[in-house]
């Protein structure tokens, strides 16, 4: 295929069939993914985050995976700036980007820019982190909530990332997370792109969030994280994500196994609610059924010759 400037983005929430979508996209347009989704960066946390697997990485180029391991940190500002790069490398090898995820805020700062928020002092970052694990996240919630009203509205309770997350902006900076997210650098898109995603039926896709649970449970989750317990604290960050804190409680004896896989799918479901309610307000994202695959393929690959006979005026 001729090299072509624009970008193809597969968005959407967890269990939607993103992935799939952009390996078959991949296999089809000479493209290579690039993953955008904030637990993929992290080594070691497989199964329960559903990483692509050794095979589906072999099939086509994939970017962005197993950047740090689970007690690093890392940014949107640097996804960005990493991945508009990478964006550059495949694009002079011909070949398409193809944006993969369902971490919304990695898909804006790449796509729209990312608000200029100052690093965090260690001291701050280590104050909120004792915190969380001395009164746990409710009561970072409810500090949150004296100190930024508005992010702990649109928070839930036990959202134990984002609540430190917004926490730790506030009291380094005394200006709220959203009050630097609201003052983007750039008010339209820095590439030409096409961004699809499948709709589903509500009731189907939650089913598919159960079911995809208990594979997940069956392919060796509850093994990955005691691997992980082996080396790392269970308050890390990356293990107060979904099902993995659930399935530490597991470890632990507080959990029942019952309860540890109705849980993990309640708040699979309910995060699946939110990634649906924040992407449907990105206008550019063209809605598909599940079953359009050819009809995805063809616009996509309308739209990208028609990038290049514009690039060609």
């Amino acid at each position: 295929m001729v090299r072509s400037p624009g970008i193809v983005v597969v968005a959407g929430p967890t269990a939607s069939g993103k992935s799939g979508l952009a390996l078959k996209l991949a296999q089809e347009i000479d493209g290579e993914l690039i993953c955008s989704d904030s637990m993929h960066v992290y080594r070691q946390l497989d199964i329960g985050t559903s990483k692509p697997t050794l095979t589906e990485q072999k099939l086509v180029p994939h970017h962005q995976l197993d950047l740090i391991d689970p007690d690093e940190n890392y940014s949107a500002g640097k996804y960005e700036r990493e991945t508009s790069r990478i964006i550059e490398q495949i694009q002079e090898r011909g070949h398409v980007p193809i944006l993969v995820g369902g971490t919304g805020l990695y898909y804006r700062a790449l796509l729209y820019g990312i608000s200029h928020i100052p690093d965090i002092p260690e001291n701050i970052r280590k104050e909120v982190i004792c915190l969380q694990e001395e009164h746990g996240t409710s009561f970072c919630w409810e500090q949150l909530q004296k100190l930024d009203p508005q992010a702990s509205k649109r928070l839930h309770p036990n959202d134990t990332a984002r609540i430190m997350r917004s926490l730790e902006v506030v009291l380094a900076t005394g200006t709220s997370l959203s009050t630097f997210q609201q003052h983007q650098p750039f008010s339209t898109a820095r590439y030409p792109f096409l961004a699809v995603a499948f709709e589903w039926e509500r009731s189907v896709h939650y089913e598919r969030i159960n079911q995809r649970t208990l594979k997940m449970l069956e392919s060796g989750w509850i093994a990955e994280v005691k691997m992980l317990l082996t080396r790392y604290s269970p308050k890390l960050k990356p293990l107060q994500a979904i099902g993995y804190r659930e399935i530490v409680l597991h470890l632990q004896g507080k959990l029942e196994w019952n309860l540890l896989v109705q849980e993990i799918q309640q708040r699979t479901r309910q995060y699946a609610k939110r990634q649906l309610t924040w992407f449907r307000r990105e206008a550019k994202i063209e809605w598909h059924q599940p079953d359009d695959e050819a009809a995805i393929l063809s616009k996509i690959k309308v739209y990208l010759e028609k990038q290049v006979l514009y690039e060609r005026k």
